[in-house]
């Protein structure tokens, strides 16, 4: 199993894995890319990963070192990452969201809505971070990363 796919088991973003363990977000891409392998981290470094992941550092150091495939700003180039961790109110508005394009339901505007007031919900409240949140409302909204293309 690679740590990739722990989290995605856990259902656990990079950004909520840095506030629950205190690792900062850039040593974390860089583990969670393949950059830095686990074997060259710091023992505190394990020692909060381990404890975040409930693992032990011995089973943290058996896990499979699987580099994605990165940009040139050292970012994997498949997004799907940016989909883990999301609250229950996004997760609900996209279900809806999506339900409501495939019948072509006469309100699709108001859940359209209704997912960008999520999204930025959980963006002021810390919950995804501003690549989150330009993701997703880039995906299910086609809007552009800032929150400043507010519906016209």
């Amino acid at each position: 199993m690679t740590i990739q796919q722990l989290m995605q088991d856990m259902n656990m973003s990079r950004y909520r894995l840095s506030k629950i363990s205190g690792i900062p977000w850039a040593t974390l891409a860089d583990i969670y890319s393949g950059k830095t392998h686990l074997d060259r981290c710091g023992a505190g470094t394990l020692s909060k990963l381990s404890k975040a992941l409930g693992l032990s550092i011995e089973g943290l150091l058996e896990l499979e070192s699987e580099p994605t495939e990165t940009a040139p700003d050292g970012k994997p180039n498949k997004k799907t990452y940016l989909e883990t961790g999301l609250s229950s109110s996004i997760q609900k508005a996209i279900k809806d969201y999506l339900q409501g394009e495939k019948e072509q339901v006469l309100h699709l505007d108001c859940l359209s809505d209704e997912l960008y007031g999520a999204i930025n919900a959980d963006l002021w409240s810390g919950i995804i971070t501003e690549e989150q949140a330009g993701y997703l409302r880039e995906k299910y909204l086609g809007l552009g990363g800032k929150e400043d293309g507010i519906h016209d």
